[in-house]
C-alpha cells in the first residue's frame, strides 16, 4: 500500500500525499497523534500547534533558519547570499531596516496609485466586456508579478515576459517548498534555469540604476542601502532585488485567489466586503490568511536535543512548521474551521510568519487584496462562480490556492 493510501494515523503516512488536495481534514485527524509528530516521507517533524509554530519561529537562539546549513546551491537559486531571508544576526536586523523602509506602511500610498491600481485595472480591462472570466489565471495570476515588475521599472504589460517570469518563480517556489533539495532532480533543474533567467534579466536594470536613479525599488536600493543596510555592491544589490521581487509574487497570487474564492462561496465574506470597503474588507482579508493561508509551512532545525509537544527531537533534526493548520488549531481560535469576522485579535495568524522573520512584504501583500477585491466588486458586479465551468478546489502542495475561479457577471 502506498503512503498515499494510508490514513493520517498511520506512522508510515506522509503530508506529501496531499498535494491537490484539501489538507484540512488531514491536519485535524494528525492532531490526533500529538502537536508534534514525525513525517517519514518529508523526513521532518510537523509542529501542528498555534502556540509552538509561534514558539519556534520566535527564538532563533534554539531554532536555525535552514538556510544557514543550506548548500551553495541554495544562495545561487535565490540570487545570492545577502538576501533577507537568508542572512543572520546583526546582518539580518540591518537588512531587515532597508526592506522596511522600502516595503513599510509609509510606501503603500505611493504604491496603490502608482503600480497597484493601474495593473489592477489593466488586468479587468481585458475581460470586462466578456460577462465572463478565469480569475486565477485572468488576475490572480498576472496582478502582484505585474504590479512587482512596474515597481522595479520593467515592461509590466509584456505578456510574454510576464508569463515567463511566472513559471520562473513557479519553479523557483516549488524548489523551495521541497526544502532545498541537492542536484539531480528535475525541480532542481528547473529552478537553477529559471534564477539564471531572472540574473540575467534584473543585471541590466541594476546596473543602470546604480547611476542613473529613479523612483523605482531598484533605484531605493542603491539609495537607502548605506544608510539603512551599508555598503553595496552589483552582487549585493542584485540579491535583495531577486529576493524582494520573489517573496511579493506567487504568496500574493495565492492569497488573492483565496479572497475571491470567499468572496464568491461564503455569504459573510461577501455581505461584509460588498458593504463595508474599509473595516469590513480588512476583516475579510484578515480571516482569509488565517482560514486559508498560503504558504501551507516553513522549516527550522533545532540547534540542540529538547523536547517540544512531547516529542523528543534530536540536534539538527528539521521542524516542519505547519503554519496553516497552525492557524486553525482548536486550542487558540473558537470555531476554527468558521468564518469569524468578529474574531477579537483578525491578525493573529501565522499567514505572514511571526517573530525575527515576520514577512516585511505584509503591507504590500494586504493592498494588493484589498484592492484587488475592491476593483472586482465596483468593476464587474453580480460576479459569481459559473455553474457550467470546473468547480474550485484547493490546488498544490506547499503553496496553496483554491481554483480554477471560472466566473459569470
Amino acid at each position: 500500500m502506498s503512503i498515499a493510501n494510508l490514513s493520517p494515523l498511520s506512522a508510515q503516512w506522509s503530508m506529501l500525499s496531499l498535494a491537490d488536495n484539501d489538507p484540512f481534514p488531514a491536519y485535524e485527524v494528525l492532531r490526533e497523534r500529538g502537536p508534534v509528530i514525525w513525517d517519514p516521507g518529508m523526513n521532518c517533524w510537523l509542529v501542528l500547534s498555534h502556540e509552538l509554530c509561534k514558539e519556534v519561529e520566535s527564538d532563533e537562539g534554539t531554532y536555525r533558519i535552514v538556510v544557514a546549513d543550506a548548500p551553495p546551491l541554495s544562495f545561487e537559486v535565490k540570487g545570492g547570499k545577502t538576501a533577507l531571508s537568508s542572512l543572520l544576526g546583526d546582518d539580518h536586523t540591518r537588512m531587515r531596516r532597508l526592506y522596511q523602509k522600502i516595503l513599510g506602511p509609509s510606501q503603500m500610498p505611493k504604491y496603490r496609485e502608482e503600480h497597484v491600481v493601474p495593473v489592477i485595472n489593466d488586468a479587468i480591462d481585458r475581460f470586462a466586456d466578456a460577462g465572463k472570466a478565469e480569475l486565477v489565471s485572468q488576475f490572480s495570476e498576472v496582478v502582484p508579478p505585474r504590479i512587482m515588475a512596474s515597481m522595479f521599472g520593467l515592461p509590466w504589460q509584456d505578456d510574454g515576459l510576464l508569463a515567463q517570469m511566472e513559471q520562473w518563480h513557479r519553479d523557483i517556489v516549488t524548489w523551495i517548498g521541497l526544502g532545498y533539495p541537492e542536484e539531480g532532480g528535475e525541480a532542481t533543474r528547473k529552478a537553477k534555469l529559471a534564477s539564471d533567467e531572472l540574473n540575467d534579466l534584473f543585471k541590466p536594470l541594476v546596473l543602470a540604476r546604480r547611476d542613473l536613479r529613479g523612483d523605482d525599488v531598484i533605484s531605493q536600493v542603491w539609495t537607502h542601502a548605506p544608510e539603512y543596510y551599508g555598503p553595496v555592491g552589483v552582487d549585493e544589490v542584485m540579491t535583495i532585488v531577486r529576493d524582494i521581487e520573489l517573496a511579493a509574487g506567487e504568496t500574493t497570487t495565492n492569497a488573492i485567489a483565496n479572497l475571491f474564492y470567499l468572496f464568491l462561496t461564503n455569504p459573510e465574506i461577501r455581505d461584509a466586503a460588498s458593504s463595508d470597503h474599509e473595516a469590513g474588507l480588512n476583516r475579510c482579508v484578515e480571516e482569509t490568511l488565517r482560514s486559508l493561508g498560503s504558504v501551507q509551512w516553513r522549516y527550522r532545525v533545532a540547534n540542540r536535543d529538547l523536547t517540544l509537544g512531547g516529542a523528543a527531537v534530536k540536534q539538527n533534526d528539521t521542524l516542519c512548521l505547519v503554519n496553516a493548520a497552525a492557524n486553525r488549531d482548536p486550542e487558540h481560535y473558537a470555531c476554527p474551521h468558521s468564518i469569524d469576522l468578529e474574531r477579537k485579535s483578525p491578525a493573529d495568524h501565522l499567514a505572514f510568519n511571526v517573530g525575527p522573520r515576520v514577512c516585511l512584504g505584509m503591507w504590500l501583500a494586504r493592498l494588493m487584496m484589498r484592492e484587488s477585491m475592491k476593483a472586482i466588486m465596483n468593476r464587474v458586479p453580480e460576479v459569481r462562480l459559473d455553474p457550467e465551468e470546473e468547480a474550485p478546489h484547493f490546488r498544490a502542495l506547499s503553496h496553496r490556492s483554491y481554483g480554477p475561479l471560472h466566473v459569470v457577471f
